[in-house]
């Protein structure tokens, strides 16, 4: 029995001991994590059915949930092959499969200057170090567990400071006015500009790619009549455009956080276009890693290659160096984060999401409303109820408060800061003693009424009422 334990425990160190062995070398060669590979696989793979559960029910912590989970899985096969009998063959055979599948993986969805050398280095520092932990007794497999950990997270540290870094300040060449719209003083309303820590961050990635700005290019390739190669340099002499836009994700449930409104600037993608003189078609933008999705030329002429949010360079996590924004359509179908490649095609391209069973793109963004700022519980009689409201890009025309199944009465609105922005507002209730039901409804400058049928985001993303209880006492 208590060989038995000693065995599991030597195989649970050694497994943590060679993957922390990988994750050293792939952040101190700025490489993808093969831990994060892992993950991204399952992320990429996994079935639709189990997926939406878990958006809904993690929300965003679903990425450090998979990651954990699948850390406990390869610690817990180690435990797994430590309690079975040593046998050199077949342990180097179970390294060897290791290694190889590691070597897959740290392939997929990475930039080809990865592929070839630190994949390779990644996964054979993990198999070394696991052969040699599980050869070792616990005297020794400790000390060096304990010493390549301390490793992993010291480089993996250096890594996050280079990803998270802020990004240094933008000019538009005609910048906007200040952005106001005289709801400042509301109580309790919802920020006019997102700030870029509290901006919404989702995507397919487990981490953001890190990207080097001195070599990177933006390309505009396939049928057009002039091939372009870009650097951010001359994207930024280029001259940029200030525009203010929600960006929602398709995921958003009714009442979530998943989308912000934001001051962005960028370079008109017609400005670019007009330049490259493309075929009719389909625009498939690339990123760093591989991940693509398409957009009607026709359609991506309403968007931009951006460059900055609220007044600095995109982070990282918001695509750094660049990124492509069509305003009104959802996040998932409006471009690509870390975009390096813009490909006309007239052929069908098989996106990123088509794959996961959502409806081909653009996939316009529904309107809808938000409840951001109304007590649970308060006194009856005089209540103020605020919160934002979005239809880009044609813009919000009314909303309206209905208290249960009373009439709808319309709402106070804030200025238009722009069409494609979310748009502040405010009602004053008179609730009676009781329990209420306060619900909100917009309707879009095209004279469209917000969707009263709920439904969730998959497939062409969430509708109905945002619908609040409030206790009047």
């Amino acid at each position: 029995m208590g060989r038995g334990r000693t065995s599991g425990n030597r195989g649970f160190v050694a497994a943590l001991s060679g993957l922390a062995a990988a994750e050293t070398v792939a952040a101190l060669l700025r490489s993808r994590s093969p831990l994060d590979a892992i993950s991204q696989f399952v992320v990429d793979h996994g079935p639709r059915s189990l997926v939406e559960p878990v958006v809904r029910l993690l929300k965003e912590s679903d990425k450090p949930v998979i990651r954990a989970t699948a850390l406990a899985a390869i610690v817990a096969m180690g435990g797994a092959l430590g309690r079975l009998p040593r046998h050199t063959g077949r342990d180097l055979a179970v390294v060897s499969a290791v290694a190889a599948t590691g070597w897959w993986l740290t392939r997929r969805r990475a930039t080809p200057e990865q592929r070839a050398s630190v994949a390779t280095a990644a996964v054979t520092a993990g198999a070394a170090s696991t052969m040699a932990a599980l050869r070792h007794n616990n005297r020794v497999m400790l000390p060096l567990s304990a010493l390549t950990i301390a490793i992993t997270l010291a480089a993996q540290r250096q890594l996050r400071e280079e990803v998270a870094c802020v990004g240094r300040p933008l000019f538009a060449r005609d910048p906007l006015p200040p952005a106001v719209d005289g709801a400042e003083d509301w109580p309790g309303v919802t920020p006019l500009i997102t700030p870029v820590d509290e901006f919404y961050v989702t995507d397919a990635n487990m981490r953001p790619p890190v990207v080097d700005v001195e070599t990177w290019r933006l390309t505009i390739t396939g049928e057009v009549a002039k091939e372009l190669s870009l650097s951010h340099e001359d994207l930024i002499a280029a001259g940029l455009v200030e525009f203010d836009a929600a960006m929602v994700c398709v995921h958003n449930r009714l009442g979530w956080d998943r989308l912000g409104n934001g001051r962005w600037l960028g370079v008109p993608l017609a400005r670019l276009l007009d330049e490259a003189a493309p075929d009719d078609g389909l625009l498939v933008t690339q990123a760093v890693d591989g991940w693509d999705c398409s957009i009607p030329v026709a359609e991506a002429r309403r968007g931009y290659v951006v460059l900055g949010l609220n007044g600095r360079t995109l982070t990282a996590e918001h695509g750094f160096p660049a990124r492509i924004f069509v305003p009104g359509l959802y996040g998932q179908y409006t471009g690509a984060k870390w975009v390096t490649g813009l490909r006309v095609q007239t052929a069908p391209n098989s996106d990123y999401w088509h794959a996961r069973g959502w409806t081909r793109g653009p996939l316009p963004i529904r309107p809808l409303s938000r409840i951001d700022h109304l007590p649970r519980r308060t006194r009856a009689g005089s209540v103020q109820v605020t919160g934002v409201a979005w239809a880009p890009p044609t813009g919000v025309q009314a909303v309206e408060v209905a208290v249960d199944d009373q009439d709808w009465q319309k709402a106070e609105l804030a200025a238009e800061l722009a069409p494609a922005a979310w748009r502040r507002w405010r009602a004053f209730l008179d609730l009676a003693p009781g329990v209420h039901r306060v619900r909100a409804r917009c309707t879009t400058a095209d004279g469209d009424v917000q969707n009263s049928v709920p439904s969730p985001p998959f497939p062409i993303g969430a509708s109905g009422h945002h619908t609040v209880t409030v206790t009047a006492r």
